[in-house]
C-alpha cells in the first residue's frame, strides 16, 4: 500500500479520536468510565477542542487514497507536563462534574512515574485502522515519530505498552524499542511497560 503521512487538520480529529481509543484500550474505559456519554464521544470533544494531550496539533495521519489509515500522537517528553495540564479546563465541559472529578483521581493514582523524561520524545498513541493492519503502517509511523524526534535534536523515542498487549510489544522490540522499566498493577490493564529506543 502506498501511503503518506502528514500532520493532522481539524478535520481529522474524530478520526485522532478513534486512533486515541484504539490505543489506549482498556486504560480509556477505565479513565473515563461511570460517564453516560461513550467514552468514544469524549474523546472526540476533548480533540476537537484540541485538549492538551488530545490536541490534534501532536497528531499525525497516515494516509492511502486520501483516506486516513493510521493516526500517531507524539510529542517532546518535555512538554507533557504542560499538556496533561492543558487538558483541565476541558474535561468539565466534556464530561458530567463526578464523573470528571474521578477521572482526575483515578489518573492521579494510575501506578508508575513519567511516561517520558525530559530528553525523550515521546509517542502517546500509534494506531492503525482495522482495514489497513499487517501492511507496515504502524512501523512507518514509529519512524516518522523517530525522525521526529531527531529534528527536535532528541536522541530516544519513548512510549508505554500495556502488559495484556503483547503483539505491540513484539513490534515495539523487532523495531529496536527495549523495557526500560515494567509496572504491574493487580488490575490487568494497568500494567506497562515503559520502552526506548535510542536513536543513531
Amino acid at each position: 500500500m502506498s501511503f503518506n503521512i502528514r500532520p493532522a487538520c481539524q478535520n481529522d480529529s474524530a478520526f485522532i479520536a478513534e486512533i486515541m481509543y484504539l490505543s489506549m484500550g482498556k486504560l480509556a474505559d477505565y479513565l473515563f468510565k461511570d460517564n453516560r456519554q461513550p467514552v468514544l464521544t469524549i474523546i472526540k470533544n476533548l480533540v476537537a477542542h484540541n485538549a492538551g494531550r488530545f490536541d490534534s496539533g501532536i497528531a499525525f495521519v497516515a494516509e492511502a487514497d486520501d483516506k486516513p489509515v493510521g493516526g500517531l500522537v507524539s510529542c517532546e517528553g518535555a512538554r507533557l507536563d504542560k499538556l496533561n495540564l492543558a487538558v483541565l479546563p476541558h474535561l468539565f465541559p466534556a464530561m458530567d462534574m463526578m464523573p470528571a472529578l474521578r477521572f482526575l483521581w483515578r489518573g492521579y493514582w494510575l501506578p508508575g512515574g513519567r511516561e517520558a523524561e525530559r530528553d525523550e520524545y515521546y509517542v502517546s498513541n500509534v494506531g492503525v485502522h482495522s482495514s489497513a493492519q499487517g501492511q507496515g503502517i504502524g512501523s512507518r509511523l514509529l519512524a516518522y515519530a523517530e525522525r521526529s524526534a531527531q529534528s527536535a535534536v532528541l536522541t530516544k523515542c519513548a512510549l508505554v505498552v500495556g502488559l495484556y498487549n503483547q503483539n505491540a510489544l513484539r513490534l515495539y522490540q523487532r523495531l529496536g524499542y527495549q523495557i526500560v522499566e515494567t509496572i504491574q498493577h493487580s488490575n490487568e490493564f494497568l500494567g506497562y511497560h515503559r520502552m526506548v529506543k535510542q536513536l543513531s
